[in-house]
């Protein structure tokens, strides 16, 4: 028995040895060790804690390891310890904590499950984790919008880790407006809105998730440890019309979004997979919305009186009326008749994109400006071939300020080249700019306008056209839509 005491005290010294020589590397270590409960509650710490966050023993032991954890992490957090709770152990897994003065600092940490307890070791990884920031950022991140490139998917070990971070949730973001924008007012306010709709969209971002730019209109944003239902939930948020007020010169209903909503919970589906299929899912949502869509792009110009200020309807109404009347005189179709007032009533509908300043100003105009107001037949095309209801007269549009001779714009076109409601809706369109009072232009008589247009017919107005309307107006059989206003 003597012998047996003495080697169970021998046990005793070689374990207080080991204890005292595992103190030791503990007091010594940079890295954080702790000891806690599955609710988290704290066991044990050693001394690094102090040097690294500020907290001295007494003010941890006892108190849940959640609370100075980072509320952005917190939820993945959680998850990462039920998991490894799960299969005992986990390798690797990054989070911040708070330190005492409030400072968020990165540790990387690994886990062991021994009986009830959770032991975890975690090194400060702070300055790799900026130094890494600043990397990315200038590499993988996109530069008009600061969302990661869709390269980035799959040449970032982060990118990698993401299978694991099951449930996995992505949003396809898809911008219905960029590309009319583009065409109407140019790639600058094309830019202007994409910066304003990724500073929106980046707003819902939680730590963790990984928002990417994945094409020119398209935004993926992939969502680690998030679930259909909370996924949908962000999605409707991002829905919301208040989200998409973006300053501009165009029309806010010219924008909008379509989106999909997709989750994978097993490791067999790829990123890929889950992807494509948020992809199908928002191209579903872009049919449905497609024709509501298309409809509101003319009902945001009408109502915006800003942009009426510019498209005179006063005047389109007269030009319809004038082109109605000359396509009746020359024997059109009474389809045809309908199609020449519905082009007319929009053949200005470009001039919206044109600065108030350049369309108001009394003086001569600069040759930037006049190329800028003689691409509003193109503005106009872009967004009427953009409206199904109006898609048919947008040719008609793009061509009313060709001349017959050729010297006419935008495309230099002549005669017969010219469709024929064109030619009609540049004599009515002349006619009746003569016959208003304008800063640039001495209103005329009837008789004076007609001569006016008489001294170009062969070189700017169709002689046919021209030669229907002089009937008309001297049968008087074309009552003038401008009777009533000037009688004001």
């Amino acid at each position: 028995m003597q012998e047996n005491l003495q080697n169970d005290q021998v046990c005793i010294d070689i374990l207080k040895k080991e204890n005292t020589e595992l103190q030791r590397f503990l007091s010594v270590t940079r890295d954080l060790f702790c000891v806690f409960t599955y609710s988290g509650q704290i066991v044990a710490v050693n001394a690094s804690w102090k040097e690294s966050l500020g907290y001295n023993y007494s003010r941890l032991v006892g108190r849940n390891i959640f609370e100075i954890i980072a509320k952005e992490d917190l939820y993945a957090t959680k998850f990462a310890i039920s998991e490894s709770v799960k299969v005992g152990e986990m390798e690797k897994f990054i989070n911040r904590l708070i330190s005492s003065d409030g400072e968020a600092r990165y540790f990387e940490w690994r886990v062991k499950i021994f009986g009830n307890r959770i032991y975890a070791a975690g090194r400060d990884i702070t300055d790799l984790m900026k130094t890494q920031e600043k990397l990315e950022f200038y590499h993988t991140r996109d530069s008009l919008t600061g969302m990661y490139q869709r390269s980035f998917l799959v040449t970032s070990p982060e990118a990698v880790l993401l299978p694991y971070k099951l449930p996995l949730s992505a949003i396809f973001v898809d911008l219905n407006g960029l590309k009319l924008i583009n065409d109407s007012y140019g790639h600058d306010q094309g830019d202007e809105l994409l910066r304003g709709i990724s500073e929106q969209i980046l707003s819902f971002k939680r730590e963790g998730d990984l928002f990417v730019r994945y094409g020119g209109d398209e935004f993926v944003l992939l969502l680690p440890y998030t679930n259909h239902h909370t996924a949908s939930l962000l999605a409707g948020e991002l829905q919301r019309k208040d989200t998409f007020k973006i300053s501009g010169r165009f029309p806010s209903e010219w924008i909008s979004i379509s989106l999909g909503v997709a989750t994978k919970t097993s490791m067999e589906d790829s990123i890929e997979e889950l992807i494509a299929e948020a992809d199908r899912l928002m191209y579903e949502d872009k049919l449905r919305k497609s024709r509501k869509h298309k409809n509101s792009i003319i009902e945001g110009i009408k109502s915006n009186p800003r942009l009426l200020k510019k498209w005179d309807l006063q005047h389109a109404e007269n030009v319809a009326n004038y082109a109605g009347t000359i396509a009746r005189e020359m024997g059109l179709e009474s389809s045809i008749q309908e199609m020449v007032k519905k082009a007319a009533l929009v053949h200005d509908i470009g001039k919206i994109t044109i600065p108030s300043a350049v369309l108001g100003k009394q003086s001569e105009l600069s040759k930037k400006e006049v190329e800028l107001i003689r691409r509003h037949p193109e503005t106009g095309y872009q967004i009427l071939r953009s409206v199904d209801a109006y898609a048919p007269v947008a040719m008609i549009v793009l061509s009313h300020h060709e001349w017959v001779n050729g010297n006419g714009y935008p495309e230099q076109l002549k005669k017969e080249e010219i469709p024929l409601p064109s030619r009609i809706i540049a004599v009515a369109d002349a006619y009746d700019v003569m016959m208003r009072d304008r800063p640039d232009n001495i209103r005329r008589s009837k008789e004076e306008a007609i001569e006016e247009l008489q001294k170009y017919s062969g070189t700017q107005f169709d002689p046919d056209v021209l030669a229907a309307f002089k009937r008309v107006m001297v049968m008087k059989s074309c009552d003038d839509p401008t009777t009533d206003s000037e009688q004001s």
